[in-house]
């Protein structure tokens, strides 16, 4: 099995758990620099945490791609193209 046929088996719902998961533990990493503004904390934040803040991206993005490319292009109706609800009665004024 090479690695497009494992991405393509993974399902978009865990590649966007994975993304948030990474992208709390980058948003943890950046909040600690600021709570504790040391040069190694900070530098961590600037580099670890935002390589980790693009891999939640990129892993988001995929999903993306996943979910339209199983779709065929196809994207789901908008709320605008469903049928109208019933009209609600008009009360008359007294």
């Amino acid at each position: 099995m090479n690695l497009r046929e494992r991405v393509e088996s993974r399902s978009v719902r865990g590649l966007t758990r994975l993304a948030c998961m990474l992208a709390l533990v980058g948003l943890a990493a950046l909040c600690f620099s600021v709570i504790v503004p040391r040069p190694l904390p900070v530098i961590f934040a600037m580099s670890a945490g935002h390589l980790i803040g693009v891999g939640a991206f990129l892993c988001y993005l995929l999903a993306v791609i996943l979910d339209v490319g199983r779709r065929g292009g196809e994207l789901p109706p908008s709320p605008s193209s469903a049928p109208d609800a019933a009209p609600m009665p008009k009360e008359k004024l007294s």
